[in-house]
């Protein structure tokens, strides 16, 4: 970090001696410039940077106090240090009034200058930090207050919230992103939207990153501006790292309450995807697609369902399925809504069949679902389908994904033990090459990449479901040095364990 000086003088054999003659380049310094009396010092600082003044107070026109007056009312994180003649009390009372960094008298040492713009330099310094930490307090609660609003239901104490953090949400769209293939360390990627955003603000939201775009007044149609952003979004993705970013669209909404379903809109936009050349979706494009009045919560199952098919996390995706079923029975859901968000998985299911070049499930499963008498009826069909599909999705594959799937199997039962590529071939009586292939060709992903993967999905579900501390939840997934854990935690959620428990409790 180089600090910017400007020296103050009108002796110019003083200011040359101090701009000129001194190793400012020793203590992390460079002269922007040099001005020979106040007015001209005032001017130079209206149209350059400076983080540092050195100036002399007798000066004609006018003196160093007047430069330490405008500096004050003008650039507050800029220091002043005044170099004087006069042991003058007065001035030191006028210079502590504009909050002047150093009072030192003519003539001036090496030693005392440099002593005293070390200490604006820490002043400069610590200033900044208090600035980055309160900026950064700041961005949190706003983005905790902006899952909340899409998680909760809308209250008027959300609404108070949103007043305080200035979020304007008259009107409208939400875009939620992901990466392709779907990855849960998505730090590069909100760099990237953050940086590209235009009239927008954009925050996590699991392992997604939804961007709000606010508008003026409501309107139709996706401005093309949006999609403009989109694509720049996905081209810079791509060109970093060969990544490709898919977007999906809500429809435009006005006022804070329908931002939920706006934010539902736009994830399961993204869900269908399969069936955008451009990776970009829009939720309208969708219209005559079955559904229902889902919930950000529900669009947010039905994406992490068809993400755990297409990754082989079979278990995963009947836990999903388990957890809907339970709220549906507790919450006594709307029967036609349950059914609707059902036949969203039967096509899910199709799609990821498809994509792995076989043969969707068969209609009735979708004619059962739409004409279930009861929850449990419905429920033995979800479970049924979900069955077939497993089934079907390995027995398509053949030898090879068996190995993955066992592969999988074995990491999963046995989280907590050291695994490794080694010992993993040596259960499963394979070599350990053979497995490494096998594997990336199938999952497109190292095994150590999917062991670690794992590992901090599990970590995750610990953290939100249970009070286990943080050092033991890491030894429970096979990390036995607390500090790497965190720091492999936070590389694939962009939060330590610690901040990821406080950001996903529930609101009291």
């Amino acid at each position: 970090m180089i600090f910017q000086l400007l020296i103050v003088d009108d002796e110019a054999t003083m200011r040359k001696g101090i701009a000129n003659f001194m190793d400012w380049k020793a203590i992390g310094c460079e002269v922007a410039g040099t001005a020979s009396d106040g007015l001209e010092a005032i001017k130079f600082l209206q149209h350059h940077h400076v983080d540092i003044v050195i100036t002399d107070i007798k000066m004609p026109e006018a003196d160093g106090l007047a430069v330490a007056k405008f500096v004050f009312e003008n650039m507050p994180e800029t220091k002043v240090i005044l170099l004087t003649g006069y042991a003058d009390f007065k001035y030191a009372q006028t210079a502590i009034q504009y909050n002047v960094s150093d009072f030192i008298l003519k003539p001036t040492n090496k030693k005392d200058l440099f002593s005293s713009v070390k200490a604006a330099q820490q002043k400069i310094i610590a200033a900044r930090k208090h600035t980055s930490l309160a900026e950064e307090e700041f961005t949190f609660l706003k983005d905790q207050l902006l899952q909340e609003l899409t998680a909760g239901p809308f209250s008027l104490e959300l609404a108070e919230r949103l007043k305080q953090f200035q979020l304007p949400l008259h009107h409208y769209f939400t875009v939620a992103f992901r990466l392709v293939p779907f990855e849960h360390d998505i730090s590069s990627l909100k760099k990237i939207i953050a940086e590209e955003k235009q009239n927008a603000y954009c925050y996590r939201y699991d392992n997604l990153m939804i961007a709000i775009h606010f508008l003026e007044q409501h309107c139709q149609t996706v401005p093309s501006y949006i999609l403009d952003s989109c694509k720049e979004i996905a081209a810079i993705a791509f060109a970093l790292d060969s990544r490709q970013v898919a977007a999906g669209i809500s429809l435009c909404h006005s006022g804070a309450a329908s931002f939920s379903a706006a934010v539902s809109e736009s994830i399961h936009a993204l869900t269908l995807n399969f069936y955008s050349e451009s990776n970009i979706a829009v939720f309208s494009d969708f219209a005559n697609y079955e559904m229902c009045d889902l919930t950000a919560e529900n669009s947010l199952e039905l994406f992490q369902f068809e993400n755990s098919l297409n990754n082989w996390l079979f278990d995963d995706a009947s836990c999903i399925l388990n957890h809907m079923m339970a709220k549906f029975k507790s919450n006594f859901v709307n029967s036609q809504d349950a059914k609707n968000i059902c036949a969203q998985i039967y096509y899910i299911c199709c799609r990821v069949l498809i994509k792995k070049e076989n043969s969707p499930p068969e209609a009735v499963f979708l004619d059962r679902i739409r004409h279930s008498s009861d929850i449990f009826t419905l429920e033995e069909t979800i479970y049924q389908l979900m069955a077939y599909t497993k089934d079907h999705f390995i027995r398509a594959m053949g030898n090879q994904n068996r190995l993955v799937e066992n592969t999988i199997k074995y990491v999963h039962e046995n989280l907590s033990s050291p695994l490794s590529l080694e010992n993993i071939a040596e259960h499963l009586h394979i070599s350990s090459s053979h497995l490494s292939r096998t594997f990336k060709k199938n999952c497109n992903e190292s095994l150590t990449e999917f062991i670690n993967r794992t590992r901090i999905e599990k970590a995750k579900d610990y953290l939100i479901h249970s009070d286990i501390l943080s050092y033991e939840i890491a030894e429970l997934v096979g990390y036995n040095d607390p500090a790497y854990f965190s720091s492999i935690f936070k590389k694939y959620t962009g939060l330590s364990p610690t901040d990821f428990r406080q950001q996903s409790a529930p609101n009291k």
